[in-house]
């Protein structure tokens, strides 16, 4: 007979997740993870099968989470570049209130990761086709209500600002000046 789990796999991950954003992929140990996990090596493996595959099944985790934020704030009724800038704010903000700076754990991995692992390129490509497709949608219901010149490629527009999300939280993790950054924004929206 099996003895029961002594622990919640979705907690579990979520440490990993913090363990992983710290450190990256090739600091961490098994034993910073069992650590953190408070679980022995036996019951990582059994449970999340091996480094790699806990590891990816943490971004993943980071990944879903990050499209559920964003799809709950374009779906909210307010001018379309309230919400840009809302996303945008919010990851300088975040970024800034992070006191260990971790930055983006997706652009952490993909710094570290995506030339080396299939695995983790393709995550990291299907992540900016999501954030680019949510962006897109929401650039075509502002230029539909007038909010966004209708003869700027929607596509296009996505784009950039998925570069400069990705920016913003590379930048927001060594750069200090709030104010600054939150400026910066208003050139980021002019373009829009």
């Amino acid at each position: 007979m099996a003895r029961p789990k002594k622990f919640d796999d979705a907690a579990g991950l979520q440490k990993a997740l913090n363990v992983f954003w710290k450190k990256g992929y090739a600091g961490t140990s098994i034993s910073d993870l069992t650590a953190s996990m408070d679980i022995n090596a036996p019951s990582l493996y059994a449970t999340y099968g091996d480094k790699h595959r806990l590891f990816v099944s943490a971004l993943q985790a980071y990944m879903q989470a990050q499209h559920t934020w964003m799809r709950q704030a374009v779906a909210e009724n307010k001018p379309v570049k309230d919400i840009i800038r809302f996303l945008l704010a919010s990851l300088v903000d975040d970024t800034l209130a992070d006191p260990e700076r971790r930055g983006c754990f997706m652009v952490n991995t993909v710094t570290e990761m995506a030339n080396q692992d299939t695995q983790v390129f393709t995550i990291a490509a299907d992540n900016e086709h999501q954030v680019r497709s949510i962006l897109a949608d929401l650039i075509r219901k502002g230029q539909a209500a007038g909010e966004i010149d209708a003869g700027k490629d929607a596509d296009i527009l996505a784009s950039f600002l998925f570069i400069n999300f990705m920016g913003i939280r590379v930048i927001a993790a060594t750069n200090n000046d709030k104010k600054h950054l939150h400026k910066s924004l208003d050139v980021i929206l002019s373009a829009i």
